[in-house]
C-alpha cells in the first residue's frame, strides 16, 4: 500500500491565496461577471491602469434662484405697401397683367369688360401724353425737330439739294488741304473698274491723285498723265491687304483709309467729307451748312454742364437746355 504524505499547510495557503488572487477583479480593470481571467485575456496586464475620478458635485443651490436670461424677441413688421393712385402708370404696371391673366384663364363677361375698359383708360392716357407732346413740337421751335430737317415732301426736295450743294463745296474745300493715294494692282480685275470712279471725283471736286503699284508701273488703263508711283511700304504700313483702296492724305502725316474695294463716287464723297471733317479741314459756317442735321443738338459736354447746374437747382433744366440748344444753332 501507498502512504499519503502529510500536506504542507503554509505550501497550500500560498497556492489558495494566489488562485484567488488570479481569478478576482484586479483594480482598475473592467469587470469580469465569470470571474474568469482566460475569457478577459485580449486586455492585457493593465495593473498600472487607474480607476476614473468621480464626477463634481453641482455647487449648492442658492435662493433666490436667479433669473434665466430672457430669449431675444425678433419682430417681423409686415411691409407697408406704398399707396398706389388707381389709373396711374404705376397701378397698370401692377394690376393691368393680373387683370389680363384672370380674363384669360376664367373669360367670364365681367373678367373680359374689365380687361376692355383698363385697356380703354389705358390707350386714352397715352393719346393724351401723345397730343401734347405734339402740340409742344408745334408751340415751341427748340423742339420741333422739322428745323433740321423738313418733314413735308414739297420742302424736302429742295433742303436735300441745297445739303447736297453744300456738302459738295465743302469736299472741294477739303481738296485744297489734301490728296488722295490709290492702291491699284494691274492684275486686279476689280482696280479697272474703280479707277474711273477716282479719276472723275478727282478731276470734279478737285483732288490731287498719286496712283500706286506694287512694282511701280502704269496699268493699261490708266489714262492721261496721272502719277503712278511704286508702293515702298505705303500699303503696309496702312495694313492694306485688298485692292483696290483709297486713302485720303492730309499733309504732313495724317492719313486715313477711306475704302478696300469697290465703292461708288457718292459714297467715296461722303467718306472724304467725314475724313476731312475729322481732321479738322472745314470748319465754321461751312461745317455747318454741310452737316445740317447737327443744328440743335446738345454735345457731350453741353449735357455735362446741364448735369451740373442741376446739382445745385433741380429745376434749371428747362432754361439752360434752351439756352444751350439755341447755342448750337
Amino acid at each position: 500500500m501507498f502512504r499519503v504524505k502529510p500536506l504542507n499547510l503554509t505550501r497550500a495557503a500560498l497556492v489558495c491565496g494566489l488562485f484567488v488572487a488570479l481569478t478576482s477583479n484586479v483594480p482598475g480593470q473592467p469587470s469580469n461577471p465569470n470571474g474568469n481571467f482566460l475569457k478577459s485575456r485580449e486586455e492585457g496586464w493593465f495593473w498600472y491602469e487607474q480607476e476614473p475620478e468621480p464626477p463634481e458635485e453641482p455647487p449648492p443651490l442658492t435662493f433666490p434662484l436667479p433669473k434665466p436670461a430672457s430669449p431675444s424677441v425678433i419682430k417681423i413688421e409686415k411691409p407697408k405697401d406704398p399707396k398706389v393712385n388707381p389709373m396711374s402708370v404705376e397701378w397698370f404696371q401692377k394690376e393691368y397683367p393680373n387683370i389680363l391673366n384672370s380674363a384669360i384663364d376664367n373669360p367670364s363677361d365681367e373678367n373680359v369688360k374689365l380687361y376692355r375698359y383698363a385697356t380703354r383708360v389705358m390707350l386714352d392716357k397715352a393719346s393724351n401724353f401723345t397730343r401734347t407732346f405734339q402740340r409742344q413740337s408745334l408751340l415751341d421751335p427748340l423742339l420741333d425737330e422739322s428745323t433740321r430737317s423738313p418733314f413735308s415732301t414739297a420742302m424736302r426736295g429742295s433742303y436735300q439739294r441745297w445739303t447736297s450743294e453744300q456738302k459738295t463745296k465743302a469736299t472741294e474745300a477739303i481738296s485744297k488741304k489734301a490728296g488722295l493715294w490709290v492702291f491699284l494692282d494691274e492684275k486686279c480685275p476689280f482696280c479697272a473698274q474703280q479707277y474711273p470712279i477716282v479719276a472723275r471725283t478727282a478731276k470734279e471736286r478737285g483732288f490731287e491723285v498719286s496712283y500706286i503699284t506694287p512694282d511701280g508701273s502704269r496699268p493699261p488703263w490708266v489714262m492721261g498723265s496721272a502719277q503712278v508711283l511704286k508702293d515702298e511700304g505705303q500699303s503696309r504700313y496702312l495694313r492694306i491687304s485688298v485692292r483696290p483702296a483709297v486713302a485720303l492724305v492730309v499733309p504732313p502725316e495724317k492719313i486715313t483709309v477711306l475704302t478696300q474695294g469697290l465703292l461708288s463716287q457718292d459714297l467715296l464723297e461722303e467718306r472724304i467729307l467725314h475724313a476731312g471733317d475729322a481732321a479738322g479741314l472745314i470748319t465754321g459756317t461751312a461745317r455747318k451748312n454741310a452737316f445740317p442735321e447737327e443744328r440743335g443738338i446738345l454735345t457731350t459736354e453741353d449735357i455735362k454742364d446741364l448735369g451740373d447746374r442741376m446739382k445745385q437747382d433741380p429745376k434749371a433744366l428747362i432754361p439752360e437746355a434752351q439756352e444751350r440748344i439755341q447755342r448750337r444753332y
